[in-house]
């Protein structure tokens, strides 16, 4: 399991990343962009398209 850490930097980075009902701008009210606040993050922890372990593995080769 990815931390939150990790989390947020996929999302950061995913072209996928669907923010649950927000347009995908962040404000200072607003939580930050996490895998845990998209809509592709299932209630047990894990990305339905399969995208955190690909990010996270391309993101260990840069």
């Amino acid at each position: 399991m990815a931390s939150k850490e990790q989390l947020h930097a996929v999302a950061s980075l995913c072209s996928e990343y669907r923010p649950i009902g927000g347009s995908g701008l962040t404000s200072s009210t607003q939580c930050p962009i996490s895998c845990e606040n998209c809509g592709h993050f299932t209630k047990e922890h894990k990305c339905d398209i399969d995208l955190v372990d690909e990010i996270l593995v391309n993101m260990d080769q840069t």
